[in-house]
C-alpha cells in the first residue's frame, strides 16, 4: 500500500510540475502582476499548493497577515526541503540559492523563472557579489534567506552566517525571522548527505498528515549603524527561543 500511496503521489506531483514549469517560464516574459507579485510567482505558488495538497502536507500560519506582504527578507530555519514549500504556500517569495540548482532539471528554469538569486558557495567572490547584489534589488516580493547556510540537524539552531546580516544592515531592509516546526518532522526532514529522491520517498509513501507551523517573529528593521555580528546573535536567540525553549532553559 506505502508504494502505490508514493508511486501515485510522487507521479502526479511530477505531472504537476511538468505542467506548471511551462506555465511559468512562458509568464515570466509577461509584464503581467496580481496585486504587485507577478504573474510567474502567482503561478508557482499555485504550483506549490497543489503538490502540498497532494504529498498530504498542510501549512498553518496563524499570523499569516505579518507574512503576506511583507516587504523585506524572510530568514527562516532549515530542517529540511518542506520549509521552502510552505513559505511558497502562504506568500510568494524569492530565494537565494545555490548555483547547482539552475541546473536541476524543471526546478532550474522553474527557479531562474520565479526571480532566484543563485551563488557560487565556494567562490567568496560569487559570494560577495551575490550580497552586493541584494543591497539593490527591490524586496517585494520578499527574498528568503536561510541564515544557517544549510540544513540543521533539527536539534539545534546551528550559527548563523553574518552574509545575511551584512546584507540587511547596508540596505536598511526589513526582515522577517520565521520559525518552522513539524508535527512529523521525522518523515519531513532531509537529511545531510540524503538524496533528495529518498527524503521525497520517505514523505510521499507514508500515511500521516505532515502539518507544518510557520510561526512569523517580530519585524527587524536594521539600519548601517547595526552590528551585522550582534544581530545574528540577537535574532539566533530568538529563533532558538521559540524552536528550542528547554535549551535556553538549560543554560540558564
Amino acid at each position: 500500500m506505502s508504494f502505490i500511496r508514493g508511486y501515485y503521489r510522487l507521479s502526479l506531483s511530477a505531472l504537476i510540475l511538468v505542467f506548471f514549469a511551462v506555465l511559468i517560464v512562458l509568464a515570466s516574459f509577461l509584464p503581467i502582476s496580481i496585486k504587485n507579485v507577478p504573474l510567474s510567482l502567482r503561478l508557482a505558488q499555485a504550483m506549490v499548493r497543489s503538490i502540498l495538497w497532494i504529498l498530504n502536507v498542510r501549512v498553518i500560519c496563524e499570523e499569516k497577515e505579518k507574512v503576506v506582504g511583507f516587504d523585506g527578507f524572510f530568514f527562516p530555519n532549515h530542517v529540511s526541503y518542506l520549509e521552502v514549500l510552505a513559505l511558497y504556500g502562504v506568500m510568494p517569495t524569492r530565494f537565494l540559492a545555490k548555483a547547482e540548482v539552475r541546473d536541476w532539471p524543471l526546478v532550474g528554469p522553474i527557479a531562474a523563472a520565479v526571480g532566484c538569486v543563485f551563488v557560487q558557495r565556494g567562490d567568496k567572490q560569487s559570494r560577495q557579489e551575490a550580497r552586493q547584489e541584494l543591497t539593490q534589488v527591490e524586496t517585494f516580493p520578499p527574498i528568503t534567506i536561510f541564515p544557517e547556510g544549510k540544513r540543521g540537524p533539527s536539534q539545534e539552531l546551528l550559527p548563523f552566517r553574518y552574509g545575511a546580516f551584512e546584507i540587511v544592515t547596508q540596505g536598511s531592509f526589513a526582515f522577517l525571522p520565521i520559525a518552522a516546526t513539524f508535527n512529523h518532522l521525522e518523515i519531513a526532514i532531509w537529511h545531510r548527505k540524503e538524496n533528495i529522491l529518498a527524503a521525497l520517498w520517505r514523505l510521499a509513501s507514508q500515511p500521516e498528515r505532515i502539518e507544518i507551523n510557520l510561526q512569523p517573529l517580530a519585524a527587524h528593521h536594521p539600519t548601517p549603524d547595526d552590528d551585522p555580528v550582534k544581530l545574528a546573535e540577537k535574532v539566533h536567540g530568538e529563533l532558538t527561543a521559540v524552536l528550542f525553549p528547554n535549551q535556553l532553559q538549560d543554560s540558564r
